[in-house]
Order: C-alpha cells, then structure tokens, then sequence
C-alpha cells in the first residue's frame, strides 16, 4: 500500500476513534469523581445528641447515680466531642466506636450498660459525624489514628480520690468496641496497643480498599475490576499516602503473641459481601485468638427494644469473660437524669486548645 494511502486512513482511523476514547475517558474521570465522593461521604447524624446522657431512658435499670462528662479530645482530625461515663479510679475502660452514618448517641444505650456492669466508658463521635466538623470519611484510615488519640487520652485522664488524682482506667484492662469503620480502628489499634487486651467488632473489614468496593456495591451496585480499579485510582489521588493504611491481617501476630481476646460479630441483616469480608477475618485470626458471633443485626443502624437488648448484653458478656470483671451486684437507687462530673485539667486544657 502506498505511504500516502497509509496516512490517509490512519488519520480516518484517528478521526473516528479519539472521540470514542475521548468520550471514555471523560466517562471514566466523572465515574471515578462520582464514585470518591459518594463513597466517603457520609450522611451527618446529630440525632439526640443535645438530649444525652442528660435525659436517660426510660426503665433503664435501678443504679447508682450516672456519673459523666462532656470531652473534648485532640485527635488528627481535629477535636472529637465524646461523652465519658465514669464508674470509679482503677476499674477497666472501654472506648465505643460508632459506625458510618452514626453518631455517639446512637451508643448510648451500650455505653450505659457496660458503665452499668462496671466498666468507665468512653463513646465519641468520628471524623464527619455527630459534631465532627470535617467533612469526608476516610474509611477507617484517618479514624485509626483519632481512635489511638482517644485511647491515649482514656488513659491518661484522672479523677480526684480523697486529696489526690488517680488513673480513671486500668492500664492493664482496656478493651475497644467498633462498628464497620469503628470496628477496623479498633482492631488495627488493637494490635497496636499492648495496653488493650479486648476487641468487639461488629462488621469488620480488612483495609480500606475493601471497605471502599464494598461500599460501591452497596451504594452503586459495581464490584468489578474497572470500576474497582477506577475507585482506587480516585482514591489514592484524593487521600494521597493515606489510603494504603495497613490491613487488619498485618496485625494478626500481635494479637496471637501478646495474649489478646477478639470478638467479630457478623449479622443476618448486612450484604453477602460484608459478612464475608468480616468471616474472612474470623478464620484469619484463629479460633485461639478470635470468636465469631452470629446476631440478627448489626449496630450500624439504631438498634432499640429487644433488638438492642439482646445485642448489649451479648456485648457485656463478652469483655466480662475475656478478664474483664463484672461488678457482682449494683446498689439500687431511684433512676436519676444523671449528673455531669467536673472536668479535670485534661478538658480544662483541650477544651481551650479547641478554642483557638
């Protein structure tokens, strides 16, 4: 074929294919925008948040008087606004983790009966939810670090006893509680935090690039290898260096070295998808190491009534017979509205740090 004939249909060729792939990519770039921001946009819950621990619930129990106080923490996504139930110096500690679309207040109930049984409580809000001010979820890989920040601060705050201040938690008796993305901070904190011995996880996921696809099919209905690929692409431009934050697996052999309790609840009510991804972890941790726990629901919608009932104590049971112990019997008194405690120097602190 002459030259001037080979040009004269590569240039037909090229004027009749790059609008197609022009047309692709322009296709492609709005998926992946579409996609990112749908995916780690989450719907704001502020739901009752003003009203609790306030006002209690009606028949919750006859204990003594509730104890709490309104936190603020330092953390990587700015200040978490949490609420913190205390039970008395030296007892074991429990962080509560929400889920997405969630908010502290959605925990209440839990909160109230682990403080119930025994334990001093901590329950905040992640970042983009409740009074969060930011407004992107990073599906677990920013919330990890906030979670490590709410630890250490458990750790470190203090109440008065008699003329002195003690340690409000056991340093050796911590235990964390998460819901889908508070459930993979938990276990990745976990594992890296010798002083947590005890992990509840409802609905986990390995990495963050599993929660992401999970949550396009959820949402979009695509789990494929293009639009999977086009989502990490979208992704890892958007979160930079942040995105690949580490699987769950990676952290394994610490929690089989250093003794640790896991439990992965996996419920009826979430896709097929999601309760393989958590059943996937279950068989990765061991039955030495892990327990796996069928329930009807997941907590990360509110849970009320029997529902919520069933849930929260098959939660206590858990951190009481993984060594953390359960108050034998409680002093009975009328229910109370609850009565704040005074902040110590850590609010005092934080909260003008928060200020500025």
């Amino acid at each position: 074929m002459p030259p001037r004939r080979k040009k004269k249909q590569l240039f037909l060729y090229l004027k009749l294919f790059t609008p197609i792939v022009l047309l692709v990519l322009i296709a492609a770039i709005s998926f992946t925008v579409y996609a990112v921001n749908t995916v780690t946009k989450p719907n704001r819950s502020l739901l009752a948040i003003k009203s609790f621990p306030k006002k209690l619930p009606d028949r919750w129990g006859q204990v003594v008087s509730f104890t709490w106080t309104e936190v603020q923490i330092s953390a990587p996504s700015g200040t978490l606004t949490g609420w913190l139930f205390i039970r008395g110096a030296g007892l074991p500690g429990i962080v509560l983790t929400h889920g997405l679309n969630s908010s502290r207040a959605d925990l209440m109930d839990l909160g109230y009966r682990l403080w119930e049984r025994g334990y001093n409580v901590l329950v905040y809000d992640l970042r983009a939810h409740g009074e969060n001010l930011s407004l992107v979820s990073t599906l677990g890989a920013i919330e990890k670090k906030d979670l490590a920040a709410a630890v250490e601060y458990f750790k470190s705050y203090k109440v008065p006893v008699a003329n002195r201040q003690e340690q409000l938690v056991d340093q050796n008796r911590i235990g964390l509680y998460g819901v889908n993305i508070g459930a993979y901070a938990s276990l990745m904190v976990g594992g890296e935090e010798d002083t947590v011995k005890a992990i509840f996880a409802d609905m986990p996921y390995d990495s963050v690039r599993e929660f992401a696809h999970l949550r396009s099919q959820e949402i979009l209905g695509l789990n494929n290898p293009v639009t999977n690929t086009l989502l990490d692409i979208g992704l890892q431009i958007k979160e930079s260096n942040i995105y690949n934050t580490g699987s769950v697996r990676s952290q394994i052999a610490n929690y089989q070295g250093k003794g640790k309790s896991v439990a992965v609840l996996i419920a009826e009510n979430q896709s097929r998808a999601a309760q393989q991804a958590a059943a996937n972890l279950v068989a990765a941790f061991g039955p030495t190491v892990c327990e796996r726990i069928d329930m009807p629901k997941s907590r990360n919608l509110q849970l009320a009534g029997k529902d919520a009932d069933l849930y929260n104590e098959r939660v206590c049971t858990f951190f009481a017979q993984r060594g953390f112990p359960v108050l034998p019997s409680l002093p009975t008194a009328p229910p109370e509205a609850g009565k704040p405690a005074p902040a110590n120097e850590t609010d005092a602190q934080t909260s003008k740090e928060a200020k500025r």
